[in-house]
C-alpha cells in the first residue's frame, strides 16, 4: 500500500474517532440506508434489461418522431427491414443476381461500403432511406385520413396472408410466429406491430397512387410532354464490342493501347470476327456518354459502325435501330421456379420438373387463368406472386431477353402458355392479352409521377423529424 493510501485511512481513522456514539450510529444508517438504495437501483435495472431483452421495451420507446408522430424501436425496424427489401429488390430489377455484388442484405450492412467517396455504408443509407420514407409515409397517410380516404379491404386481406405464412414458416423450424419476427424484422416485432406498420404503409402508399390516378391528363397533355421529354422516352438498340488497352503489370501501355486499336479498327472494318454485346430498348441516359450522341443521331440507320477511344481501350458500336413507341404493352402472368443453386445441372432439372408438376396441377384444376393465379400464388418465387403472377403493361426492355421475346412474338395470343427457360430459372408462362399502346401509357405515366411528387414535395416541406432515445437501437439485426 502507498503512503498516500496510508496516510489517508489514518486520516479516516482519526475521523472516526472523534464521532460521537450517536453520530456513529446516525452515520451507520444512512450508509445502510444508501446501500438499499443501490440495491433497489440494481433491481430496477435488471427487470428493464429483462424487459428490454423480451422485446416489450422496443415496442414502448420511440426511435423517431415526424411532426408530432413518434414512432417506437418495433415500428421502426419494421420500415427498416422493409427498406431493406426495396432497396435490394429495385436493384435486383437492374442487375438481376449481380446486386449482390453491391448490396448483400443478410450481410453486416455497416461493414458493406454505400459510397466509396464519401466512406457511407449501407446501413447508413438504409436508415436515411428508411426516415424519408417516414416522412412521406406519415404526411401521406395524414392527408388520406383527412379526405376520407378508404384502403381496399384486399390489402388488408394480403396482410393476413403475409402474417399467416409467416407463421407457418416459423412452426416449420419450430419457432413461435412472433419469435420469428423478431428474427426477420428485428427486436420488438410482434404481430400487432406487423400488421398495423402493413396497413399504414399500405394506406399511405395507396392513396397516393389514388391521387396520381386521379389526376386528368389528356392527349394534349401526352404530346406536349413527350415533345418537351423526348430523350427520356426514346430509345434504340445497339451492339458493341470492346478491345481492351489495359497492360499486364510489366508490359508498356502504349503498347497495348495501340494493339486494342488494331484489334478494333480490324473488326471494325470486318477483317476480324467478334463477338458482340447486344443492348436492347435503352434510354439515352442508360447509354455510356462515350458514344450517346452518336447512337442517337437522326441520321442514324441500321448496320452504321463506328470506332470510339477510351482511356482504357477501344469501342466498336453497331447501330441496330431507333425503336418506335407506338407498340402496345401485354399483360402476362408467370410462375417463376428457380433452381437452388443456378450453377449446378442438377438443380436446373429438378427445377425443371417441379414446373412441369406447377403446370400439370394448374390444368387438373381446369387450366383457367384464375387457376393459374391461383398455382402461382402458392408456387411462384416471384414478387408477383402476391397478384397472381400478374405482370401489366410489360413493355420492351422491361424484361429479360426470352421472357420478352416470349411475350411479344407476333403469334402469341390470349391463353397461351409455355415454360421457357432464362437466367432466373424455369416460367411458366401465361398470356393474358394485349394492354396499351406503350406510348400512351409510358408518358401519361410519368406525367402523373411528376405531379405527385410535386405533390408530396408540397405537403412533406418544412416537416420537423427528430430522432429520440430509441434511435441508436434499430437496425441492429442487420448488424
Amino acid at each position: 500500500m502507498s503512503e498516500k493510501e496510508t496516510l489517508g485511512m489514518t486520516e479516516q481513522v482519526k475521523e472516526t474517532k472523534e464521532l460521537s456514539p450517536a453520530e456513529k450510529a446516525k452515520k451507520k444508517k444512512a450508509k445502510y440506508a444508501f446501500a438499499k438504495v443501490v440495491v433497489a437501483l440494481c433491481v430496477v435495472l435488471c427487470v428493464v434489461l429483462t424487459v428490454f431483452e423480451l422485446g416489450v421495451t422496443y415496442r414502448t420507446i420511440k426511435a423517431i418522431d415526424v411532426d408530432g408522430t413518434k414512432y417506437s424501436v418495433a415500428e421502426y425496424n419494421w420500415l427498416y427491414t422493409n427498406s431493406v427489401y426495396e432497396v435490394y429488390n429495385n436493384l435486383y430489377k437492374t442487375y438481376g443476381e449481380m446486386a449482390a455484388y453491391f448490396f448483400n442484405p443478410q450481410g453486416n450492412l455497416s461493414e458493406q461500403v454505400y459510397d466509396s467517396e464519401t466512406g457511407e455504408t449501407w446501413a447508413e443509407y438504409i436508415k436515411t432511406y428508411t426516415d424519408n420514407t417516414f416522412v412521406e409515409m406519415t404526411k401521406l397517410y395524414d392527408e388520406g385520413k383527412s379526405v376520407g380516404y378508404e384502403l381496399d379491404e384486399e390489402y388488408l386481406e394480403t396482410i393476413e396472408t403475409e402474417w399467416d405464412s409467416m407463421e407457418a414458416v416459423a412452426k416449420s423450424y419450430g419457432y413461435t410466429v412472433n419469435d420469428y419476427a423478431e428474427m426477420n424484422y428485428g427486436r420488438g416485432v410482434n404481430e400487432k406491430v406487423f400488421k398495423e406498420m402493413y396497413e399504414r404503409y399500405y394506406y399511405a402508399f395507396t392513396y397516393a397512387e389514388n391521387f396520381a390516378e386521379n389526376e386528368e391528363v389528356s392527349a394534349d397533355d401526352i404530346d406536349a410532354y413527350y415533345g418537351e421529354n423526348a430523350e427520356r422516352f426514346d430509345s434504340v438498340s445497339y451492339k458493341t464490342y470492346f478491345a481492351s488497352g489495359t497492360a499486364a503489370e510489366g508490359e508498356d501501355v502504349k503498347a497495348a493501347m495501340e494493339e486494342a486499336k488494331a484489334k478494333a479498327e480490324a473488326v471494325l472494318a470486318g477483317t476480324e470476327e467478334a463477338e458482340f454485346t447486344e443492348a436492347n430498348y435503352s434510354v439515352k441516359a442508360s447509354v455510356s456518354g462515350t458514344y450517346a450522341d452518336w447512337l442517337f443521331d437522326e441520321a442514324r440507320v441500321a448496320g452504321d459502325k463506328e470506332l470510339f477511344e477510351t482511356e482504357s481501350g477501344y469501342y466498336v458500336v453497331e447501330f441496330v435501330e431507333a425503336n418506335d413507341l407506338h407498340y402496345n404493352t401485354v399483360d402476362v402472368r408467370h410462375i417463376l421456379v428457380a433452381p437452388e443453386d443456378t450453377s449446378n445441372e442438377t438443380a436446373w432439372q429438378e427445377a425443371l420438373e417441379a414446373a412441369e408438376e406447377y403446370e400439370a396441377e394448374w390444368k387438373e384444376l381446369g387450366g383457367s387463368e384464375e387457376n393459374f393465379a391461383e398455382v402461382a400464388a402458392k408456387y411462384s418465387v416471384d414478387s408477383s406472386a402476391a397478384n397472381g403472377g400478374l405482370y401489366e403493361n410489360v413493355f420492351k426492355g422491361q424484361m429479360v431477353t426470352e421472357f420478352e421475346d416470349w411475350c411479344f412474338d407476333p403469334a402469341r395470343k390470349a391463353g397461351d402458355s409455355e415454360i421457357i427457360k432464362t437466367q432466373f430459372g424455369y416460367h411458366i408462362m401465361y398470356f393474358s392479352g394485349v394492354a396499351e399502346e406503350y406510348y400512351s401509357y409510358v408518358v401519361d405515366n410519368a406525367i402523373r409521377g411528376e405531379r405527385l411528387n410535386a405533390h408530396i414535395d408540397e405537403i412533406i416541406e418544412g416537416v420537423e423529424v427528430s430522432e429520440l432515445f430509441g434511435n441508436r437501437f434499430v437496425g441492429k439485426h442487420y448488424a
